[in-house]
Order: C-alpha cells, then structure tokens, then sequence
C-alpha cells in the first residue's frame, strides 16, 4: 500500500499528553513529523517531560470554539489526531461535560478545519459506541450504546464524518477495544493490578467473567500511524487484536509475569452497572484494507508494561 511520509509533517493531537496521545507524540518524532498539541491548562505533562523542546504546546480549551479557531489557523496543521475525550475514566459520567468535550469539542475541531489546510483528520472512537451488542461488532452497526460516554462518542463520529464529508475533509475514525500499556491511569485494570502487586496490596476484583479483547498500546500507535499514511478515505476501523478472553486470562497472566505471592481475589468487587460482558471486535476491514496487525503479542505487552512500572516508581508515586 502506497504511504505518505511523515517527515516535516504539521501534525496536531488534542489528548496528545495523556496515555495514548503521548505514546503517538513519542511515535511521531521518530517520523520527522513536527508536533503541536493542544492541552487545557491544567494537563499534567509528565509523560512528555523529556520532549517538552521538541514540541508547540497550545493551552486551549477544545470547548472554546473561539480560541480553537485561531489555534488552528496559527497552526495551519496537515493532519490531525484527534484524542481528546471525556469518560475514559469511568468515574467520568457527567452528561453536560460529556456533551460539550466529546460532541461539541469535537465539533469545534473539525469546524475550524474547513477552510485550512488538513489534508487529513485521524478521529479516535470507541467500542463503546456499539453498545452492549451479542454478536460480533462490525463498523456498519447501528449504535446501542449503554453509557453516556459511549453515546458522546457516537455522537462525534456521526457528527465528525457528516461535517467531513460537506467539507471535502478526509477523515478516518478508529475504535479501540481494550487497550493496555506503560504509562497508564491507575484507575485502568493492567495498571491497577500491576500497581496493587509493587505496593504489596490486595488486590480485589469482581469475579472477572466478562469477556475482553486488550491489545497492547504500541499496535495501537502502529495503526493510527497507518491511518495517517494511507490513501484510505472517509471510513471507521475496528482496532482489536481480534482474541476474546475472560478478563480473568488477562489478570492471571499479570501475576505469572509478576514476582508475587499474592492471589487476585476474585469476586471481592461487584460488577458495575451496564457492564459490556462479550464487545467482540470484527477486524477484518482494519486488516484487509489497511494491512493491520498486532505485532507485539499479548504476553510480550504485558511484560514491557510491567517492567516500566517496576523501573519508574518515581513517577507512578508522583503522578498516577
């Protein structure tokens, strides 16, 4: 498949110093892309501290439709990778914040890329769009979602690609499944149980019979580059290692890799409400149409991520 190269490349991210954003910032350099990121004031930006110099950083509120618009005619950016999301955490269920940063701050982004010179706008989805769906989730599905995030970001992708399509703006979105890696929340259940195990804590979960598929962070950056590059206009990809397993295969993997002599203690926690108990992804399309596939397995993920976190506990007891 042709590629486009990166090299000196105007590139914006919003969400660029969270978990995801700031591995794909990381990537990036490495292609010669030149690296502008958008952050409200009060983003911390530890995952980035060694690359602060060799990027722009913008304090702007994706709400403000306002200063999004200057930002993005002083940036003028080629592409754009759009990361920022509210109700990752699922902590996070304020309807009015989910509306305004998934929905109208996606709105405010693409809107002010009508008239400029993207040539390309990377959106992030979710599976969660799809909603609590038995059967296998292809990009073609009507969205039943079950959670006002999940709803917020269908939302956005219905909205995204209508304002694309009216505006000659070539758009790709993606929807990650589970994703796990270094560098991640606390409050997320890789970091969460590998955290518990280095603070020799207990660590209670629910009974963990939910089925999940989790792919490990890098695969993930692999196909947003992927998207960048392509030729591929206007469409969604499921982006899933394409392996379903019970979420208690994922933890009893973290402890064989893991120096313990703890045990998980399952059914300690009770499951949440509108719990998504099998989201299987269909990849197919991803893999046929864009040539992507994991490269790093499962268990090699896991111990990457594990030993970050056992050789950087001066940040993850400072900042997560």
């Amino acid at each position: 498949m042709e590629e486009v190269n990166l090299t000196g490349t105007r590139i914006l991210i919003t969400g660029g110093f969270g978990f995801m954003g700031s591995h794909l910032v990381k990537r990036l350099l490495t292609e010669g892309a030149d690296i502008f990121i958008i952050g409200r004031h009060s983003t911390q930006t530890w995952r980035l501290t060694e690359k602060l110099n060799d990027i722009s950083i913008y304090e702007v509120d994706i709400t403000d439709a306002t200063k999004v618009d200057l930002c993005i005619k002083d940036i003028c950016p080629e592409i754009v990778f759009h990361l920022a999301a509210y109700g990752v955490d699922s902590s996070q269920h304020e309807y009015i914040k989910s509306a305004n940063i998934n929905i109208l701050g996606t709105i405010n982004i693409i809107n002010a890329l009508k008239n400029n010179c993207c040539r390309r706008f990377i959106n992030i989805g979710s599976c969660a769009e799809y909603g609590d769906k038995k059967d296998l989730m292809k990009e073609d599905m009507n969205p039943e979602p079950v959670s006002i995030y999940g709803s917020s970001k269908a939302a956005a992708t219905i909205t995204a690609h209508q304002i694309a399509r009216e505006n000659n703006i070539d758009i790709i979105t993606l929807r990650p499944f589970g994703i796990f890696g270094e560098e991640e929340e606390r409050h997320k259940i890789f970091s969460h149980i590998i955290l518990s195990i280095l603070e020799d804590k207990e660590v209670k979960l629910t009974s963990c019979e939910q089925l999940r598929d989790y792919c490990y962070i890098e695969n993930i950056i692999d196909g947003l580059i992927m998207a960048a590059k392509c030729k591929i206009k206007n469409t969604i990809f499921n982006i899933a290692s394409g392996n379903l397993y019970p979420l208690k295969y994922y933890v009893d993997t973290i402890f064989r890799n893991m120096k313990t002599d703890r045990l998980p203690l399952y059914g300690a926690v009770e499951y949440r409400k509108n719990e998504m108990w099998s989201p299987t992804a269909d990849t197919t399309k991803i893999q046929t149409e864009l040539g992507w596939s994991p490269s790093i397995s499962l268990e090699d993920g896991i111990i990457k991520t594990i030993k970050w976190y056992e050789d950087n506990q001066n940040k993850w007891t400072k900042y997560l």
